[in-house]
């Protein structure tokens, strides 16, 4: 096909109908760079010989080298089909798990999606979540099964046993469609009942039970894979030829003269020719009917390849000449059968055909977005379309996209992630698909009116985030190319330059101030692996502090953090997402040299129930408890004075001036109510932007129902999991979730001076202490947010830990403030005639506070009216919060404490006769394994197991170079787990210092991980330089 001048796109890019905006998805090494060659190489982009070599769409240096997709590029080509002429907007993205934040971006802006398998491989784990990111962003997608030809020339299947396989591959796609299918049918479902509730009496008791109502009534028949519906395409496009079964149909209704129609519903399944009557009729295996799709089309395809790889010249030209090609002589006479093959299949069955008329047919317009990923799209948070302002509601029926973008567009900093393309730093975006109304409103108070606002910007609605700004340059976005636009009509893909100071990671742009921002991105990939960054020569600081805010907004997943101590972070998906951040911040972004720390591993601290059983497995006795109480008291030794311990973890202790005192206790939460906190975060959060409000008077009716609902259903999980005597009434006296105000600990108040909750509504709403106490209130709860936020073995956050606060006696202060208050009055009666003196009293309270300050309240100056805030050891609200924090702090070191660590889940694709070594690397890592499978119809087993993230540095190299790269392993970041041994053990019974020894110096995991924490930290570290003197060897010796 001829190249393509930029007039014709962009006179293709006005037909909104026959726009199709769609993205290849697929698991890594399953041929997306390669079938995109393909389809470029039909536009004469790229000499079609080139395809699958060239890999035009990867176009960074360490994609060719690593061979595998990194960044999401997009790329716009023609179609021509009779007298329709097509523009496809494609975008290929990456399959390797690190960068499936790209796979989000590219999936929220298209409509439809080509997800790719490989024959041989099947489904495997990216497969599956490319499928639900494309099911959740509600994009229609099509099947193409690649790599057909390492069925017939690696696996040397026959045409009947390649059909089987096909099949298999096909009923586990569609199982995996149908499960994502059941599961939103069931939520609808719930969601209906739980509106209905109300209504429900006799009937509530059926309903119940009938878990499959509504699954029933659903159509689901458009929703899977089959090549009869048109679907599915069958390809191997480093050969270059694919093909639909409506080719054939066409092809065998002439020649066999049966109704194109009937081959169409027939061509795949289980139906034979019977040859002598015309007709088609059902297979009985036991009698050896071929199928159609075997006898018609698969026999055929093996025939050629059989007669290219045996090099049977005539053979070859017979089939040359009954398909009516012609092949040139550089082809004919080539030694290697590849490019026979691929000069025959490619004029015979031409790929790009087969993939792009698919495309056309089965995948929507812009024009036919769904009413409900419109609504889905702008409702953020817990808001409901029906809660949304009239004004913005409307908007719904401008998607018709009739207008074209202005060039004046504001953009609100919140909301849609879209990719930030890092080629020449431009932003390939489609906001005018999503309707012309781009978001909001100028930074710069000034009364002109912009375009598409009907008010100047002063009197829009103060939403933060705002920003007004205009668009500089349009690109049509061309692969390695870009290539600049006037304007661009509604429904393309596009790039817009001049957003760099306006957007970080995300934005909605649009023309009107009603337009609400959409919703954030579903990453699969968690960022986790954290590095320190600094420039070699510190005087280039400036350019790193540049370089990173650029690669920040360059890349959707990684996070920038400066650290307490200074330290600029980078946050990462895994090791190759952070080699490319780094490549990217040395060679682009800062220009400059850079050191980079050691990966800063993440742990969690924890407390446990004390255990039953000793390190040797043998039950605690008596003997064993006596040496328990030795070790307790020693530990109780270590607490300062003034510290009270109780028997059973109660920690006492009261204020540097001794006017109030806490006693707080530590509690393992049970894992599933640490889970749940984990997972209900942002309610969380939501709940204590309310709880604020509240407590500040604001009027709270904007609460929607839906989030009351949330709320109350995860109260009412906590109920359910927190039963028993010790967790009674706990629910109702959380008074806050930290660190951070939204973590997995918890804080109970269960002193009954002082009643709060974290719970808005009538039951969290102030008594008259509450309000009274407010402030010192906010002091205990910071203090309990600092101690969650660094715990005591080595400074990392703490989860699932509940701190009650049992009592909080302020009778003292009480009496304090009182006596005060009379000082206060007395004094003001002095200060009335002595206005002179006051310079040398403040001068003398001074120095008598730079003493013992005997007396601090009755010399306490009295500038922030009537409340007692400071004396000679600060304010009161900060001793507060450091007894608090300090309580914490103790309460959890008298309880058996534990390292959780940061787990991967790994699925790793070995063939048989590597697993003993794939093992191997796995126990050396403390790794785990979960399941071992065989993959049905090949040597391939699959093994999952989990792995610790602080052991996974340099894994995928070292399993690739043992099994000579033929394991592959996949990790992403699944949960966090308790190291089981205690970091602070030492041998205490018989039976553990005839196992370990009295020195007990074989390796422990958790302290071993403590240790080098603590080191990164600068914190002190219990260690002996020297441990075995008499085991050292002199220098003579040595030599």
């Amino acid at each position: 096909m001829v190249l393509n001048s930029l007039d014709k796109m962009i006179q293709l890019q006005k037909n909104t109908a026959n726009i199709r905006n769609i993205c290849v998805l697929a698991h890594v090494d399953h041929g997306k760079t390669t079938l995109a060659d393909c389809l470029i190489s039909s536009n004469g982009i790229i000499s079609s010989r080139l395809a699958g070599k060239l890999r035009y769409m990867d176009s960074r240096e360490d994609e060719q080298i690593r061979g595998i997709t990194m960044k999401s590029s997009a790329i716009s080509l023609h179609y021509a089909t009779g007298n329709e002429e097509y523009l496809i907007n494609l975008i290929d993205s990456p399959g390797h798990v690190d960068f499936s934040s790209e796979v989000s971006t590219a999936v929220r802006i298209c409509d439809g999606c080509i997800i790719v398998v490989d024959a041989v491989e099947g489904i495997c784990p990216q497969t599956q979540a490319v499928l639900r990111q494309a099911w959740l962003e509600n994009i229609r997608p099509v099947l193409v099964i690649n790599k057909i030809d390492r069925l017939i020339v690696e696996l040397k299947f026959t045409p009947q046993e390649a059909y089987s396989h096909l099949k298999n591959i096909l009923e586990q796609i569609n199982a995996l469609t149908g499960t994502l299918f059941t599961s939103k049918v069931l939520e609808e479902r719930a969601e209906r009942e739980t509106e209905s509730q109300v209504n429900l009496n006799s009937e509530q008791g059926e309903q119940v039970y009938d878990w499959s109502t509504g699954l029933e009534d659903t159509d689901d028949s458009h929703l899977y894979f089959s090549p009869e519906q048109g679907n599915v395409v069958f390809t191997s496009a480093i050969d270059g030829w694919g093909f639909g079964i409506e080719h054939f149909a066409k092809i065998y209704s002439q020649k066999i003269g049966i109704k194109k129609e009937v081959l169409l519903k027939t061509l795949w399944g289980d139906y034979y020719i019977n040859m002598k009557a015309k007709k088609i009729m059902k297979v009985d295996q036991a009698k050896g009917k071929k199928p159609l799709f075997v006898q018609l089309i698969l026999e055929n395809i093996w025939s050629l390849y059989d007669a290219v790889l045996k090099r049977d010249k005539e053979k070859i030209d017979k089939i040359v000449t009954s398909l009516g090609l012609k092949i040139g002589a550089r082809e004919a006479r080539h030694s290697d059968p590849k490019v026979q093959i691929n000069a025959i299949c490619s004029q015979w069955l031409p790929i790009s055909h087969a993939v792009l008329a698919m495309v056309c047919q089965k995948l929507p317009s812009p024009l036919d977005i769904t009413a409900e990923r419109v609504e889905k799209l702008m409702c953020t948070g817990s808001q409901t379309f029906d809660s949304l302002p009239p004004e913005t509601q409307a908007l719904k029926a401008g998607l018709s996209l009739k207008k074209k973008l202005p060039r004046d567009v504001s953009v609100q900093d919140k909301g849609t992630q879209r990719s930030l393309q890092q080629h020449r730093h431009r932003y390939p975006w489609s906001p005018p698909r999503m309707g012309v109304h781009l978001t909001q409103v100028q930074r710069e108070k000034s009364q002109e009116v912009p375009l598409g606002f009907s008010a100047p910007p002063d009197d829009l609605p103060p939403v933060p985030h705002m920003a007004y700004c205009t668009l500089e340059n349009l690109y049509l976005l061309m692969g390695r190319e870009l290539e600049e636009l006037e304007e661009v009509p509604p429904g393309n893909v596009l790039g817009i330059g001049g957003l760099q100071d306006f957007v970080l990671k995300s934005a909605t742009l649009c023309s009107l101030p009603s337009c609400p921002p959409f919703i954030p991105l579903n990453f699969e990939a968690t960022p986790i692996v954290r590095v320190a960054v600094e420039p070699k020569h510190p005087s280039e600081m400036p350019q790193l502090v540049k370089g990173m805010k650029l690669l920040n907004q360059a890349d959707p997943c990684v996070q920038i953090l400066i650290q307490e101590t200074g330290e600029h972070v980078l946050v990462t998906a895994g090791e190759v997402h952070l080699q490319r951040c780094l490549d990217d911040l040395k060679e682009r972004f800062a220009k400059i040299h850079i050191s980079v720390s050691e990966p800063i591993i993440p742990f969690r601290e924890t407390i446990t129930k004390p255990p039953k059983v000793d390190m040797v497995n043998e039950e605690i006795g008596k003997q064993q408890k006596v040496a328990v109480i030795h070790q307790t008291k020693e530990d109780q030794s270590k607490v300062p004075e003034g510290v009270q311990v109780d028997s059973d973890g109660l920690i006492t202790m009261t204020t540097p001036n001794k006017l109030a005192m806490l006693s707080v206790r530590a509690m393992p939460l049970p894992e599933e109510v640490t889970q749940i906190l984990e997972e209900n975060s942002d309610l969380i959060r939501s709940m204590e932007q309310l709880t604020s409000s509240l407590n500040e008077g604001k009027d709270t009716q904007m609460i929607n129902q839906k989030t009351q609902e949330k709320i109350l259903e995860f109260k009412g999980k906590l109920e359910h999991h927190l039963t028993g005597r010790k967790w009674r009434n706990t629910v109702d006296q959380i008074w806050s979730f930290g660190p951070r105000k939204c973590g997995p600990n918890i804080l109970v108040n269960k002193s009954e001076d002082f009643q709060n909750s974290v719970w808005p509504g009538p039951a969290g709403k102030a008594s008259k202490e509450a309000s009274r106490y407010r402030d010192l209130g906010n002091s205990i709860v910071s203090g309990f947010q600092l101690a969650t936020l660094s715990g005591p073995m080595c400074e990392e956050p703490l989860m699932g830990v509940c701190f009650v606060l049992e009592k909080w006696d302020l009778s003292k202060f009480e009496e304090q403030e009182t006596s005060d208050k009379q000082n206060q009055e007395q004094s003001d009666l002095v200060k009335g005639g002595q206005g002179e003196v006051k310079t040398y009293s403040g001068r003398d309270e001074n120095q008598e506070q730079q003493d013992d300050c005997p007396e601090p309240f009755e010399k306490r100056t009295a500038q922030k009216g009537d409340s007692p805030l400071t004396d000679c050891y600060g304010p009161f609200s900060g001793q507060l919060i450091a007894t608090m924090k300090e309580a914490c702090r103790y309460a959890l070191q008298v309880k058996p404490q534990r390292l959780m660590a940061a787990m991967y889940t790994c699925d790793i694709m070995a063939t048989g006769d590597v697993l003993g070594r794939v093992y191997a690397v796995l126990s050396k890592r403390e790794g785990r394994v979960l399941q071992e499978e065989m993959k049905e119809g090949t040597d391939m087993f699959i093994i999952k197991a989990v792995l610790p993230v602080a052991e996974s540095f340099g894994f995928a190299d070292e399993i690739r170079k043992r099994t000579s790269g033929l394991a592959s392993p996949q990790l992403v970041f699944s949960h966090w787990e308790i190291i089981p041994s205690d970091p602070f053990w030492v041998p205490t019974t018989e039976e553990e210092y005839l196992h370990f020894g009295e020195k007990a110096d074989c390796e422990n995991q958790a302290r071993k991980y403590m240790n080098a924490v603590r080191k990164r930290k600068g914190l002190y570290v219990e260690e002996k330089i020297v441990e075995h003197a008499e085991k050292q060897r002199t220098l003579s010796k040595n030599k």
